[in-house]
């Protein structure tokens, strides 16, 4: 007969709370986790990833059962095995640094133990340089505890943690619920900590449930410095909705209201639960020690690589549908209805809501223009320190000709239901004068508050006073956002809401610009994936990190990479025909989706309008789409470019309507301006004297203008103006042909 042994004793737990490391995908890398776990027999622990060059990956032999359990279900819903190895290659399981991993699964849910194969790498190993070395997983009882759930509807959850994993697998939202209250009971014990105004707060999910429940407001976990540690993983945890019980936006934190969840029974349950555990909390201060070897988990935290990746915070795939193409370029002769078919497009894109910006490149065009940069601007110096009316008016009677007995008398009943000691003291900063002071019920204060009157006497040299001298403006150099960025910063904003909306970034003549320099790194943010989300993140410069975190709130560190999210959308138009342009690369290019408008396509509205050109012989009535299409002929005849004919619109529609005659005189003034200019100086440069045989001085442009306004068409070659015989004359006709 044998008794047991004495119980063993455990080390304390270092919470980590100073780690800057994030987890993405928090849903994602659960999934997976509980897949291998599945998928492997419910071992006590597995070998679950192999070295890929600088990256790892999931073992071949893993990969396979993943495969042989998940496959079932997931090849119902049309997902093929290479489709869920690249889901499942692509996790965070496998791209996150070591202390990442570890505070979500052993601080966190405290579902497993991750370590290195290699067991004489410190933990800090993948902090620098990018590189991931292969790792196994300890599982802890918890994962029993999810087994148990999962039992008796197992083809359900596996859609759960399918769905979850990223793949387009439908899900019952009741086994989608009650695997998120399986893990968030886990994650009760959870720590965390913020700073509050330099102090700080040591708080658990449970703190969270007693503030709502004690107050209708919001609960504030963004603190005053940037998140690290296990707060990290609970706020990228609670953006991803894994706590049924909580709502996450931004770094504030309100109660579902869901009928089916009871939040105060269950934080009764929460907190009986936690008063019968004890967590000893270590690691509060901030990481100070050095150590060396297999075990060393410490260093200063300066030397931490901050997984800058903000997904946690950040919401940039909306769920947004539409069928037009994000990154656009529509391209096409001058006047083929480029920019007409653009705004066609977005009256339809933007019909139920949604904003945009119009720009136009040129050749001087830079990327501080189009994304932004530092410029000197005009500020308000005094509304620049003060903040609110009220204060802005206690200045006024500070600053004003009155005696200080006045200011007092002035500035009395504003502070009478606050502070009303203050009063003395800013009117001792300001004054030398005696006055009388009073106590909030109207009596005499005892010693006219000399005491606080002579401290603001005595700390005025210490203080930069506002005064009336002061200009009323001066120059500062601020962040002035481009039309990408104040673009970008609308949308984003927007994909943090429940209802996602457009937002449009017009770009004209987008090949008049270097768009290599225009653009800059923000060609990497155009790769999109099958979210319409970019694919590749960009580090941001510190400009751009605290112009954002102004914009959207938060810290700068938060916005270290951004992306394009899925409800932007960038289109453009593009003329190769135009002289001084830009060339293209392929890479550019193919980040794009090129429409041609060809030279003919937008025609139909502009059948049949005709206008009367020349005098007396020479008097015709010209439709002017059919002399569009006989230059056009000419043109095609001396070899030049498609690109370079005239489209439906190379006159507007001012000078071209749809629905009314042509008006003679300015269609005659246009068409030297514009036709007949682009011919003479661009399109038809090198064969004038072929192109406008019918003129006798085909050597200046005024010269062929002048006899445009007597011979009208017969001052082209006879291929063009036979195309125009006389006709009789009739008393009906009108300025559109219509007899």
């Amino acid at each position: 007969m044998q008794r047991p042994e004495n119980m063993e004793i455990y080390e304390d737990i270092d919470l980590k709370l100073g780690i800057k490391s994030s987890l993405p995908n928090v849903k994602a890398t659960l999934a997976l986790f509980i897949l291998i776990w599945k998928s492997e027999g419910r071992p006590a622990e597995v070998k679950y990833s192999v070295q890929d060059g600088d990256s790892i990956r999931i073992s071949d032999e893993l990969m396979n059962k993943l495969i042989a359990y998940s496959s079932p279900v997931y090849s119902v819903h049309g997902v093929s095995d290479d489709q869920f190895r690249q889901t499942v290659n692509n996790n965070q399981l496998l791209k996150s640094q070591m202390e990442a991993l570890i505070v979500a699964f052993e601080l966190y849910w405290k579902l497993g133990e991750i370590v290195f194969q290699d067991n004489t790498k410190p933990v800090s190993s993948e902090r620098t340089g990018g590189v991931r070395y292969p790792k196994e997983i300890h599982f802890t009882l918890n994962m029993d505890i999810i087994d148990v759930a999962m039992a008796g509807a197992e083809e359900k959850y596996k859609e759960v943690l399918l769905n979850w994993l990223g793949l387009n697998v439908a899900t019952s939202e009741r086994e989608d619920k009650l695997l998120k209250s399986v893990l968030t009971a886990l994650s009760e014990t959870a720590v965390f900590k913020l700073d509050d105004s330099g102090q700080d707060v040591i708080f658990n999910q449970d703190s969270i449930y007693r503030k709502l429940l004690a107050t209708t407001e919001p609960v504030d976990i963004n603190g005053d410095k940037e998140a690290k540690g296990s707060l990290r993983v609970l706020k990228t945890s609670l953006n991803d909705g894994t706590n049924p019980y909580l709502n996450y936006s931004r770094g504030t934190v309100t109660s579902t209201n869901d009928p089916d969840l009871n939040l105060a029974d269950y934080q009764k349950r929460v907190s009986t639960f936690l008063s019968l555990s004890t967590t000893k909390i270590v690691g509060i201060d901030e990481y100070e020690e050095v150590e060396s070897g297999a075990d060393a988990v410490h260093e200063s935290n300066d030397d931490y690589l901050t997984d800058s990746s903000n997904a946690e915070l950040i919401k940039y795939k909306t769920g947004y549908q539409t069928d037009f193409h994000h990154n656009r370029i529509i391209f096409g002769a001058p006047g083929t209805g480029k920019s007409y078919t653009l705004n066609r497009d977005k009256e339809t894109l933007l019909k139920n809501g949604g904003e945009y910006e119009r720009v136009t490149f040129h050749p001087d065009y830079s990327y501080a223009n189009f994304v932004g940069t530092y410029k000197p601007t005009m500020v308000d110096s005094v509304k620049n320190l003060i903040g609110s009316k009220d204060e802005r008016d206690v200045l006024t009677v500070l600053l004003d000709d009155k005696t200080a007995q006045e200011k007092y008398d002035l500035l009395y009943e504003k502070f009478k239901d606050g502070d009303l000691t203050r009063l003395p003291l800013l009117l001792g900063l300001y004054s030398d004068d005696k006055f009388k002071t009073e106590k909030k019920d109207g009596s005499d204060a005892s010693g006219d508050n000399s005491v606080e009157r002579n401290h603001g006497r005595a700390i005025r040299p210490y203080v930069n006073l506002i005064s009336n001298k002061q200009p009323a403006s001066e120059i500062a150099y601020e962040y002035v956002p481009g039309p990408f960025m104040r673009t970008y910063v609308k949308a984003l904003k927007n994909a943090q809401s429940d209802s996602p909306k457009p937002f449009l970034l017009i770009v004209e003549e987008i090949n008049r610009a270097n768009v290599a320099a225009v653009f800059g790194d923000i060609f990497q943010l155009l790769d999109r994936d099958e979210d319409n989300v970019s694919e590749y993140a960009i580090q941001t410069s510190e400009d751009i990190k605290k112009y954002l975190a102004k914009e959207l709130g938060g810290n700068p560190q938060e916005y270290s990479e951004i992306k394009i999210p899925d409800n932007m959308f960038i289109w453009a138009t593009m003329n190769s025909a135009d002289q001084g342009v830009f060339p293209m690369d392929t890479a550019f290019k193919r980040r794009w989706d090129f429409t041609y408008l060809g030279i003919d396509d937008s025609e139909e509205k502009i059948v049949g309008k005709t206008v009367e050109l020349g005098k007396g012989a020479n008097e015709r009535i010209v439709e002017w789409n059919e002399l569009r299409k006989a230059i056009n002929t000419e043109l095609l005849s001396y070899k030049v470019n498609e690109d370079k004919l005239l489209g439906p619109y190379f006159l507007s529609k001012k000078i071209v309507p749809e629905t009314e005659p042509i008006d003679p005189t300015k269609f005659i003034a246009t068409f030297k301006s514009k036709v007949i200019m682009y011919l003479f100086d661009d399109a038809a440069k090198q064969k004038r004297q072929t192109l406008f045989d019918g003129c006798n001085d085909k050597t200046t442009y005024s010269s062929i203008c002048k006899e445009f306004e007597e011979k009208g068409v017969f001052i082209f070659a006879k291929n063009i103006s036979n195309k125009f015989p006389a006709t009789a004359p009739t008393n009906n006709l009108t300025g559109d042909g219509a007899e």
